[in-house]
């Protein structure tokens, strides 16, 4: 799918009232390396396109290799057990448990179909593993419906609690896992591929 038909799409989004997590609208700016969130207290957000130095594991930094730094979602942090409901209306496309460290854990990718002519998948990293449970490719949910909850730092990769969402507008063949992190000499064409997810998700 082209990036300027999702643009014109987008950018004629009306605000569906759904919150991917409860409390988004009113999230307040967070980090990867910040304090887990405690129950009751505003969940937060922040990394689209950010160049982190955090990322030190090999599935990251292969030695020899280039590092992958660049952020391709956002993430969305809330405690463990938060619910996660999709924005539009979808089908599952694939589901995965990606285990390396600091890696997304129990994963998630659903496909939107929204007008004629416009596909495109959304990925929820660092979810629970009970949420992928009984999941079969092709099951359908409608738009605010529950997909899954989040994952413990013991299940999600080690990670604080938190989700990585994802827009993909060309999936190739990849089935329950995406990049999620670019080399820093691939930005531009990761980030065409993979649009900021802030008007989706009613952050603007």
């Amino acid at each position: 799918m082209s990036r300027a038909a999702f643009d014109s799409w987008i950018a004629s989004l009306r605000p569906t009232g759904v919150e991917v997590i409860d409390g988004l609208r009113k999230a307040l700016p967070g980090k990867l390396d910040g304090a887990d969130i405690k129950p009751g207290e505003a969940i937060r957000f922040g990394g689209y396109g950010e160049d982190r130095s955090l990322y030190t594991q090999p599935l990251f930094a292969p030695e020899g290799e280039e590092p992958r730094t660049v952020h391709l979602g956002v993430d969305i942090f809330a405690p463990a057990g938060a619910e996660v409901f999709t924005p539009l209306n979808a089908r599952v496309h694939s589901s995965r448990i990606n285990d390396n460290p600091g890696d997304y854990g129990p994963t998630i990718i659903l496909e939107h179909a929204p007008t004629p002519g416009l596909k495109f998948h959304t990925l929820y990293g660092h979810l629970d593993r009970d949420s992928l449970k009984g999941l079969k490719p092709g099951t359908a949910f409608m738009a605010g419906e529950k997909i899954a909850e989040l994952g413990t730092k013991r299940e999600n990769g080690g990670w604080t609690p938190h989700l990585h969402f994802q827009i993909i507008l060309d999936l190739g063949s990849a089935k329950g896992d995406y990049p999620g992190v670019a080399k820093r000499s691939e930005r531009d064409k990761w980030l065409a591929i993979c649009p900021d997810p802030a008007r989706l998700l009613g952050l603007v």
